[in-house]
């Protein structure tokens, strides 16, 4: 379905590049950054934009550091919230994961100086796993307590999955430098997190049993927290070509039980034109982000997405891109939609946890007069 849905965006996109091109001949496709880069531009004093954007991230496999682990390694593994008849060792193996994320946002700016920017994410997230036979207490249900290293049956496969408004956000993209080659400007704001932080789903216990229970961080889809948010950018044009680069930073100033870490990111891309309303280009991001802080006791599962010092780490992504300035709606200025397909090429994670694969993000902007 996923490669379904993939194949019919990108010949949607092919359709409007190949489609009418007349008017506003004057605008560029890298007059923006490509497609996942956040803030990268600000407007004149009464501009408008509009943007929607969809992305879909892939995860698979298990990791610790930079050791891949297999279903064995991590049931080798204690469960650090063992308590009662529960197992003493991990015995819940996530296998794979896929998250949607749909984000709608507007800029408007009431000077030349100031754009301002409101954002909203819902997300969808869904999760396959793995459940085996639990290593229970010595005189607990069982009496497998003994069982050493001896490999434990699988009983079967479960699903869960959770869908919600994530987060909405309000900054200011402020102006800071603008000369006849590049520009600089910096991003101040406020994000709220808004989704449900105690969604809950059926899953397959070790004891063979299906109840329902709270689900793992990792399947929530909001944490509580109010996060600061800031950002500086840099972006150079040299006749055909741009490059640029953009810091940052998402920092927790009010929680509540639980909330994500910290998220510290560092991207920069060059950007190639093909034509004046086609171009190409190629962006690296490294992202660092501290575990959980806090915990949620109602999340004690014998998973290892359910303990919070298994979040985070560093990771440093890859991708490509395509930029389209196209002649879609009637109004002063043209539509604009970009893609790009990213791949990590470096995970260090605080594991164990999913191991990052393939995302893909395609999105739509236009500017009003």
């Amino acid at each position: 379905m996923y490669k379904a849905c993939v194949t019919r965006l990108i010949l949607l996109f092919v359709f409007f590049a190949l489609g009418k091109t007349d008017g506003h001949a004057q605008e560029r496709a890298i007059a923006h950054a490509p497609i996942g880069v956040m803030g990268d531009h600000y407007h004149g004093k009464g501009e408008w934009m509009v943007s929607a954007r969809y992305m879909r991230m892939l995860m698979s496999g298990n990791r610790t550091g930079t050791t891949d682990l297999t279903d064995q390694n991590i049931l080798a593994l204690s469960n650090p919230y063992q308590m009662a008849n529960m197992s003493t060792k991990l015995s819940v193996v996530p296998q794979d994961m896929a998250m949607d994320m749909t984000m709608l946002g507007v800029m408007y700016a009431p000077s030349d100086v100031v754009t301002l920017m409101g954002m909203g994410m819902f997300t969808q997230k869904s999760m396959d796993l793995n459940t085996y036979q639990g290593a229970m207490p010595m005189g607990g249900m069982g009496g497998m307590g003994g069982m050493g290293g001896m490999q434990r049956n699988l009983l079967g496969s479960f699903s869960t999955s959770t869908g919600d408004l994530a987060d909405i956000s309000l900054s200011g993209l402020i102006r800071l430098y603008e000369g006849d080659v590049s520009r600089v400007h910096a991003q101040v704001g406020i994000e709220q997190s808004v989704g449900a932080n105690d969604s809950s789903g059926e899953v397959l216990t070790p004891m063979n049993m299906r109840m329902k229970m709270t689900l793992p961080y990792g399947m929530q889809n909001g944490d509580g927290a109010t996060s600061a948010v800031s950002a500086l950018t840099y972006v150079a044009a040299l006749d055909s070509r741009v490059y640029g680069w953009q810091l940052r930073s998402q920092n927790a100033i009010r929680t509540n039980t639980w909330n994500f870490g910290d998220v510290v990111s560092l991207t920069g891309w060059l950007q190639q034109e093909l034509a004046r309303r086609t171009s190409v280009s190629f962006r690296v991001t490294h992202q660092r982000q501290d575990a959980i802080d806090g915990r949620n006791t109602a999340i004690s599962a014998p998973v290892q997405t359910a303990n919070p010092a298994n979040y985070g780490g560093t990771v440093t992504e890859i991708g490509i891109g395509l930029n389209q300035v196209l002649s879609i709606f009637p109004g002063a200025h043209s539509d604009r939609i970009g893609i790009e397909l990213f791949y990590p090429v470096q995970q260090d994670l605080n594991g164990p946890q999913m191991k990052s694969g393939l995302t893909f993000q395609i999105g739509y902007q236009k500017s009003l007069p």
